[in-house]
């Protein structure tokens, strides 16, 4: 296999191990916001402030996803 074979592999175990490590993340972001919305609290903003990061890491996801493909 030539080097550039093998930086090729290197760099997309990488990615895979970064795009599990998001999805990972995302899944506790969602948690997080669904058990806040469980608390009778008037904490609006920061149910909010976890959609939005849970939004920004899905986004995140796709182009990592993209990235991958290319």
């Amino acid at each position: 296999m030539a080097d550039h074979d093998k930086h090729g592999a290197a760099v997309d175990a990488e990615l895979s191990s970064l795009a599990s490590q998001l999805e990972a993340l995302i899944r506790r972001i969602e948690d997080l916001a669904i058990e806040a919305a469980s608390i009778d609290s008037n904490e609006i903003t920061d149910r909010t402030g976890l959609h939005e990061v849970e939004r920004h890491l899905r986004s995140a996801l796709r182009e990592l996803n993209r990235a991958r493909r290319a």
